[in-house]
């Protein structure tokens, strides 16, 4: 038997790889008076002649600088700078690439791919409204979603159909791994959630003011976490809360579900509510440096040793995904062995 893998895993792999260009739902506007404090040129590099403007890089350090959840040093955000560039510079190279070996994309693709990132906005306007912030066209954006398409075609030229993973291959490194499959003890909870910064303030509030306001906006969640709790007394259902209060966007519609949970994945205040409560408990007001929990117990499991075949379909997609990403480094290696790079920073 030889493994069949999904073009989600294959496409993952390039993604992880190359670093494509940023999905422009991803960026907020910069807050006024905010420093990058790293210099940046106009142009970062040049691959064959070909140069790579700033205008990405900077994009991509705004928003990494923005998701961060502490402060980073200059020389932090140089070298993020340094990894940013270096992504753009494969991506790049394997663009040339492409266009060497008259790699083409079916227009309608493009189209479909484009209007993919369109979906998220409620109308056009608003749509043309991010592009604008980011000083993005739709045709630039056409462009980069081509170039994209490209690569991701180039690359699956090199994996597809080169890899095979054996039963053998599959089952040895289950042998020699066993420790990896041992399961610890697990539970199955629901939780209602109010976070610190309630998910709309994130949103629509710079990083530092909602730091300045961190005391006031734990008060309110405290105070909202504690009425929930009082409706909960009074005989409310918690799966109804949960879809109407909790925070937590993937488990709310499923009334707070969150499945089966490893002790020690979640923050230890989580851990140490559910190992004082029976099935069927509904906690008190538990506090994480996340916010605050209610949670409920449906089921707990013992710890375990996984089965080989419980294992095997896992394991078929970790040996051939190690074994894509060695192969798509060599290529990569490669094309930057007969390229001439110059960076600029």
């Amino acid at each position: 038997m030889f493994v069949s893998i999904r073009k989600e895993l294959l496409l993952a792999l390039i993604f992880l790889t190359i670093g494509f260009a940023p999905m422009i739902a991803s960026a907020d506007k910069k807050p006024a008076g905010a420093k990058d404090e790293v210099n940046i040129p106009d142009v970062v590099a040049k691959v064959n002649g070909v140069e790579i403007k700033s205008d990405t890089i900077k994009l991509q350090l705004s928003n990494t600088m923005r998701k961060g959840q502490r402060s980073f040093s200059p020389a932090e955000k140089q070298e993020i700078v340094s990894g940013l560039v270096d992504k753009e510079i494969v991506r790049e190279l394997v663009h040339q690439e492409g266009k060497a070996v008259k790699v083409k994309v079916d227009p309608e693709l493009v189209e479909k791919e484009f209007k993919g990132v369109m979906e998220p906005y409620k109308d056009k306007e608003e749509f043309q409204k991010a592009l604008k912030a980011r000083g993005l066209t739709e045709d630039e954006l056409k462009n980069s979603i081509e170039v994209d398409l490209i690569a991701k075609k180039l690359i699956d030229g090199q994996v597809r159909g080169k890899i095979k993973i054996t039963d053998e291959d599959v089952k040895k490194y289950y042998d020699d791994n066993q420790k990896k499959f041992f399961r610890p003890e697990a539970y199955r909870a629901r939780h209602i959630f109010i976070s610190i910064f309630p998910p709309e303030l994130i949103k629509s509030t710079p990083v530092n003011e909602l730091k300045a306001r961190k005391e006031e906006l734990d008060k309110k969640a405290k105070k909202k976490i504690e009425d929930i709790q009082k409706e909960l007394k009074s005989g409310a259902n918690f799966e109804d809360l949960a879809k109407k209060y909790s925070h937590d966007s993937a488990s709310a519609p499923n009334g707070g579900n969150l499945d089966f949970i490893y002790k020690g994945v979640f923050d230890p205040a989580f851990d140490e509510a559910i190992s004082k409560m029976k099935v069927g408990d509904t906690s008190d007001v538990v506090n994480t440096p996340y916010g605050y929990h209610i949670i409920k117990l449906d089921e707990t499991k013992p710890a375990e040793q996984a089965t080989f075949a419980e294992m095997e379909e896992a394991i078929q997609k970790h040996l051939f995904m190690e074994r894509a990403q060695k192969k798509v480094e060599i290529y990569l290696q490669g094309l930057r062995k007969k390229a001439k790079i110059e960076v600029l920073l």
